[in-house]
């Protein structure tokens, strides 16, 4: 039970001087982190952009040369490079308000921030390139997929997404996607049903008509 009541001069006197000895960490804690709250909001969106920049750089995409130069590696670069200058300086400007006037910055927070960009650039490196052959693979077996459609002859109706016509002109609609198999309706045959069979990587091998 306190001694004294909560918010009175005395009570102010005693937890003041624990904060200044640094035994009330959670107090000091709150106390900086409520006073740079709008730093630190900034500082956490500058970090997020730190690790998806690598992150969208070296996970792979499906793009040409123009693509690959100016998505994936010019508009990720700048996006680290911003979120680098961000984020540092809200850690110098924290590293400032922790000095006595005319004194140096404090260079603590600022090694603090080299070391979490440094991390975060790492983590995203790593988790991209850990997502990458899976990625790749899946973009050929699309690419085969669709030169599968165009070489048996399937093609689209007319801006309709929700039908398409088999070699002999059925008109299909799609039902369900099974692990071995793309499974249709046939528009105009109840309880008729056409099959796009698939191997264990989802790739179409072979058409089974209705």
């Amino acid at each position: 039970m306190a001694r004294y009541s909560r918010g009175s001069l005395m009570d102010i006197l005693v937890h003041s001087a624990v904060a200044g000895a640094g035994l009330s960490f959670g107090r000091d804690v709150y106390r900086k982190t409520r006073d740079n709250f709008l730093l630190i909001v900034v500082a956490v969106v500058a970090l997020a952009g730190t690790a998806y920049g690598f992150w969208n750089m070296s996970r792979g995409h499906d793009r040409g040369a123009f693509g690959t130069f100016f998505l994936t590696f010019l508009a990720n670069a700048v996006l680290v490079v911003v979120s680098f200058g961000v984020f540092m300086m809200v850690m110098i400007v924290i590293g400032s308000s922790q000095t006595e006037p005319n004194m140096p910055p404090n260079m603590k927070p600022i090694l603090i921030g080299l070391g979490l960009q440094a991390a975060l650039a790492i983590f995203g490196i790593v988790y991209g390139l850990k997502q990458r052959p899976k990625r790749k693979f899946a973009f050929l077996v699309d690419k085969e997929n669709e030169a599968f459609l165009d070489r048996n002859g399937f093609r689209g109706v007319g801006g309709n997404e929700d039908v398409m016509l088999d070699p002999s002109g059925n008109e299909l609609v799609l039902e369900d996607f099974r692990l071995d198999a793309v499974v249709f309706k046939v528009k105009g045959r109840r309880g008729v049903r056409a099959k796009i069979l698939l191997d264990d990587h989802g790739r179409m091998t072979s058409y089974v008509p209705a």
